[in-house]
């Protein structure tokens, strides 16, 4: 049984593998055109596309996925495509070590934006757009690209999908898996192209800045190529644009679906809703803390944290307390089911919400019926029960990253801030790991802790904790 699953998962993942290594014909092309050093994606393209051929004939088997086999599979893979894009990092004329530059790799796939590079600046062309490529693709999700093209994942695909979409999706677009992921890369391009056109036509940032801004916005990842981020351009139109375009990466992609189909009713949603009020107030308190002249940096912030992408242009870790710990809570919430960014997720604080009303209203009534209802439709008490669970390891995780931070040395607002950003994939902290700081400092056992997190933050707890547990290999 073990030796059969382990199998499957290397031949699925020598498949994915040979797909991705053709991602390095953009970077290589680009230092093409501006006379880098393009033998580097050569090679990790060779070496990539190698590995994935090796691993994909030398374990071929024609077993169909089940359930079980869905863990390893995304779980190994968000490991080994990262391992592997670390290679244009590792090369010079970068040059990083292994441990940094797998960092900076995991962070981009999984959009968490936190970097440990100290002068973005200085990297190539093709760097700086292989970093925004790899958040990119790890924004709607490397697995669903592949379940989009390859015919060999029609069956079973939906194990797969599952478990890189674990968070709360309420439905799927279409009844067949495959034109779900096709149509939702489709949105997800579409919404890439709008930015970069408006970013470089209305808001004239220059042409290749628009790109890696757009990659690094709909992925909600943060990544830029400056290290002032957002706030280097002192472009408010281009600010304006880009909030409009974290704002929707942070809602669920269903919604965008409906929309273009014209069904306006899909607004009146309540976690939509419950997103927009939780935005509101947030940018409220901002303004009520910093004063109502610094309602853009203000608006900006509020966005970029609870969408979990990270960009900033101003410098939030010396504003008040009381705004701090607002953009604290905005990185735990996070935002809404079925988008591209991290955290809890608004439909999961919604449901708990719910729930807790409903234990309040049995207080007093022990015999009544009460159920749990999301958008007038009862939720069933398996999905409440799920949603319990994963509040309970997401803070469990946090909590116990956070002491072992303390340990090695990190300050309290330092080390909590550092697993909120990580856990839930927003990038710049509070304290030491502030948004004009980075993450290059940290001792190399901090690292590994935030490269965990950040895996786990990304696949959302389960997929991953489940490969640890003894009785998992042995069903």
């Amino acid at each position: 049984m073990v030796h059969q699953r382990v199998r499957l998962t290397l031949h699925i993942i020598g498949s994915f593998l040979k797909y991705f290594a053709l991602a390095y014909i953009i970077p290589l092309c680009v230092a093409i055109y501006y006379g880098e050093k393009w033998h580097i994606y050569l090679y990790a393209l060779v070496l990539t596309l190698g590995i994935g051929l090796i691993l994909e004939f030398r374990f071929k088997t024609e077993q169909v996925i089940e359930r079980v086999d869905g863990f390893t599979i995304v779980a190994f893979t968000w490991l080994l495509i990262p391992l592997l894009g670390t290679l244009p990092y590792v090369f010079p004329p970068v040059g990083l070590g292994f441990l940094d530059a797998f960092f900076e790799t995991m962070s981009g796939f999984t959009t968490t934006g936190a970097t440990i590079l100290n002068v973005v600046e200085e990297l190539p062309k093709s760097a700086l757009l292989w970093r925004s490529l790899t958040q990119w693709l790890g924004g709607m999700g490397v697995i669903a690209l592949f379940i989009a093209i390859l015919p060999r994942l029609a069956v079973g695909g939906s194990q797969l999908f599952d478990r890189e979409f674990p968070g709360p999706l309420p439905e799927r677009l279409r009844p067949r898996l495959r034109t779900t992921a096709r149509l939702l890369w489709t949105i997800y391009a579409g919404f890439t192209a709008a930015e970069i056109a408006l970013l470089y036509f209305l808001a004239r940032l220059p042409l290749f800045d628009s790109v890696c801004i757009s990659f690094s916005t709909l992925s909600t990842g943060g990544f830029t190529p400056t290290a002032a981020s957002i706030g280097a351009y002192g472009n408010p139109l281009a600010e304006y644009i880009i909030m409009i375009f974290m704002f929707l990466a942070g809602a669920s992609f269903i919604i965008h679906h409906q929309l273009l189909r014209r069904n306006w009713r899909v607004i009146k949603g309540e976690e939509f809703r419950l997103y927009l009020i939780i935005l509101a107030v947030a940018v409220f308190l901002l303004l009520l803390s910093q004063g109502i002249y610094s309602y853009r940096e203000g608006m900006f912030q509020a966005i970029s944290i609870m969408t979990t992408t990270g960009f900033v242009t101003a410098d939030f870790s010396t504003w008040h307390s009381s705004a701090r710990i607002v953009l604290l809570a905005l990185m735990f919430i996070g935002a809404c089911g079925g988008s591209t960014g991290g955290g809890i997720k608004v439909m999961r604080a919604l449901t708990l919400m719910k729930h807790t009303g409903v234990m309040m209203r049995k207080a007093i009534s022990p015999k009544a019926v009460i159920r749990v209802k999301l958008n007038k439709k009862p939720l069933s008490e398996e999905i409440v029960r799920d949603i319990i669970s994963f509040l309970f390891l997401y803070l469990l995780v946090a909590v116990v990253a956070s002491i072992a931070l303390c340990f090695l040395g990190l300050n309290l607002e330092t080390a909590i801030s550092a697993v909120a950003a990580t856990l839930g994939n927003v990038g710049p902290g509070l304290g030491g790991v502030g948004p004009t700081l980075n993450y290059a400092w940290l001792p190399d056992a901090a690292k590994v802790i935030l490269i965990i997190c950040m895996w786990l933050g990304r696949l959302e707890l389960f997929t991953v904790l489940m490969i640890f547990a003894p009785r998992f290999w042995k069903g």
